[in-house]
């Protein structure tokens, strides 16, 4: 189509940009945009700096000017909201006025997850979400109308769980097993057949159930023998240890060292009519993470208001503040570099080359996708630095004044 090729055009051109002058890239003061006066003169066309309130406005046209306001939807890839990436990346942005900052209103929309985002997403009925990366590569493959603008799970999140002291010790014993997964459209799916071939095994060795997006629902037909397996993600295992519930991990194959899970996916159509809009978006939600990581506690609180269903049946949100913290605390580690304090984090959204040539090989284990996509057509280098532009400081600063 028309906009993704001009968006490969422009998208390789950054990349060659980056792998030529990735020195400079580094040392760009992401961390501090500049204090500026909407109308006072610059010299950089697109840089970005703050107005005095802590708005965000560019350089056009050698002036400094505020942000057109803009409305965009926003996805979750769960059909519940969950104390992850809708706490860090929406309620909190919402709630610090971090969307405001950026003039934008952003409205939050469930889906049945990951496959089911990317094809809302393609036919333009959501704007923005974090999908399965292997999920976004196989409807790329199919034609989809989408892109892809950045990472935001970059730690492997999913495992395979049974019981402890049960007769499976190991991948070779989930053969002729049912494993319980999310549901066909979670990337529950691609990850469990490519768990299964990365053993040796098919899809057909197993049955394949549907346990939903609750794990202790799963948990429950794990301890009744509905299941002999299940396969979930980081932080919702984190919820259920919590709550009493024991698990063995089986290791994963060694194939999925480095593979990525969610990332940023837009409708191409919209990101090609008005890419600032993105980033701005991008730009809000790297400020979330970095309030959320800072600060477990007060962004756990912010979610539960925003979204109280996501507190525990029965409890009050004091009550159920441990709980969601402990599932938090355990999603932010998939999403947020391993090494470094939050101040440092200034390629927020990036995922290298090795990472996507690793995500493809998994998905292709997994049966997802053929071809393969290359990552210079569907990932922009220049609007990841663009959305890390801002005072991580200050962020850290905010965070640090609210109650732990």
């Amino acid at each position: 189509m028309n906009s993704t090729s001009s968006r490969a055009r422009k998208s390789q051109a950054a990349l060659l940009a980056v792998l030529v002058a990735g020195s400079l890239l580094a040392a760009m003061p992401a961390s501090n945009a500049a204090v500026v006066k909407v109308g006072a003169a610059c010299a950089t066309e697109d840089a970005i700096g703050n107005i005095a309130n802590g708005n965000t406005v560019a350089c056009k046209n050698k002036k400094w000017t505020a942000y057109k306001p803009a409305s965009i939807i926003w996805g979750a890839a769960a059909a519940t909201w969950q104390p992850k990436e809708e706490f860090a990346t929406y309620a909190v942005p919402k709630k610090l006025n971090y969307f405001k900052q950026e003039n934008l209103t952003v409205e939050a929309k469930t889906t049945a997850g990951s496959i089911d985002l990317v094809n809302l997403v393609s036919a333009g009925r959501i704007d923005i979400g974090g999908a399965d990366l292997g999920s976004a590569m196989q409807a790329i493959e199919k034609g989809a109308n989408i892109v892809i603008i950045g990472g935001l799970v970059q730690n492997f999140p999913w495992n395979i769980a049974v019981k402890p002291g049960g007769a499976i010790k190991t991948a070779a014993d989930l053969k002729g097993k049912k494993i319980g997964i999310i549901g066909f459209g979670s990337g529950s799916y691609p990850y469990t057949k490519a768990f299964l071939a990365g053993n040796g095994l098919k899809e057909s060795d197993v049955t394949l159930i549907p346990t939903g997006p609750a794990v202790a629902v799963a948990a429950l037909q794990l301890d009744k023998g509905d299941v002999d397996a299940i396969a979930y993600f980081k932080s919702a295992y984190a919820g259920a240890i919590f709550n009493g519930s024991k698990f063995t991990f089986l290791p994963n194959p060694a194939a999925l060292t480095g593979v990525r899970s969610l990332s940023w996916v837009v409708n191409a159509d919209k990101f090609a009519a008005n890419e600032e809009v993105f980033e701005r978006y991008l730009r809000a939600a790297n400020k979330g993470l970095i309030y959320s990581t800072t600060n477990v506690k007060e962004a756990t609180n912010v979610g539960f208001a925003e979204f109280p269903t996501s507190i525990a049946a029965g409890k009050t949100a004091t009550e159920s503040l441990p709980l969601g913290m402990a599932q938090l605390k355990a999603w932010l580690e998939t999403a947020t570099p391993t090494s470094g304090k939050p101040v440092s984090w200034n390629r927020l959204g990036d995922i290298p080359a090795s990472d996507w040539k690793k995500s493809q090989d998994y998905t292709k284990a997994a049966g997802t996708i053929v071809t393969g996509v290359d990552l210079a057509d569907f990932l922009d280098a220049t609007l990841i630095t663009r959305a890390n532009s801002f005072d991580r400081k200050a962020i850290v600063a905010a965070a640090n004044k609210q109650p732990k």
